[in-house]
């Protein structure tokens, strides 16, 4: 899943979005047959491009008389590719990308890292960059197999392992399963596959509302009645990313 489809799935849910055949093309310009009628619906809002060359393409479409549709640059679009529109109302290309990172942002998925090598004469280990102080697991892996520690802590971003290690650990991988926010995403980039879709959707649409009501609405009854459809969606998937995350495994003391 990238930006393309998370974009995509939350403007059908938030407003609506309709699928067309390209019957022609002129440039930036884009002919639907089937928009006959439709006057300036869809200026402002946003195109995504399903089939041919341009796969994978979304962005602004900048304006809308009739059948045709204008965008900001010149695609490698054909007659018979497969788009998906969706109107400007409230929300534009940029704040859906917004609504769908500022979820990304605080997603916790788990992650883990396999560039510290085991030395029995070792008595700590300097956490690899970027690698949180919330890990999970601690895996040790040599030639022979692989089994967890059971015997270790973390303290002041040092890795401290208590097991009992032998000439067949050295060098052996220490691999660490952590928790670490997602983080934002580019339009080129995967979205990790921990991410639910579901949650993903509401909880985008939980900041398109809120960002409705504070620049557009404010108090009134529609901003109201939105906020209040968003919580329901925060009440019923706020919970649900904690629950893909590993538990940590059972440590001990230091004998």
């Amino acid at each position: 899943m990238k930006l393309f489809d998370a974009t995509l799935d939350l403007a059908a849910f938030a407003k609506g979005t309709e699928d067309y055949s390209v019957s022609a093309v002129n440039g930036q310009n884009l002919v639907c047959n089937d928009l006959s009628g439709r006057v300036a619906e869809f200026g402002g809002g946003t195109i995504w491009v399903r089939t041919g060359e341009s796969a994978g393409y979304f962005g602004k479409i900048e304006s809308n008389a009739a059948q045709t549709i204008t965008l900001p640059e010149e695609l490698s679009i054909e007659p018979g590719d497969e788009i998906t529109i969706g109107a400007w109302l409230e929300f534009d290309t940029q704040k859906l990308i917004n609504a769908v990172n500022s979820v990304l942002r605080m997603y916790k998925i788990m992650k883990y890292n396999d560039e510290l090598r085991l030395d029995p004469d070792t008595e700590y280990y300097e956490l690899p960059e970027g690698v949180t102080t919330d890990i999970r697991r601690v895996l040790i892996k040599n030639k022979w197999g692989s089994y967890t520690s059971h015997y270790w802590k973390v303290d002041d971003r040092q890795l401290h392992l208590y097991d009992r290690h032998n000439w067949r650990d050295k060098e052996a991988e220490i691999i660490l399963h952590y928790v670490d926010m997602h983080g934002a995403v580019g339009k080129d980039d995967e979205i990790n596959s921990q991410v639910d879709p579901l949650y993903l959707r509401y909880m985008a649409w939980l900041y398109l509302c809120r960002n409705l009501i504070q620049t557009v609405h404010k108090d009134n009854l529609v901003a109201s009645d939105m906020y209040n459809e968003a919580k329901i969606y925060e009440r019923d998937y706020g919970r649900l990313p904690n629950k893909q995350l590993k538990l940590r495994n059972i440590t001990f003391p230091q004998w």
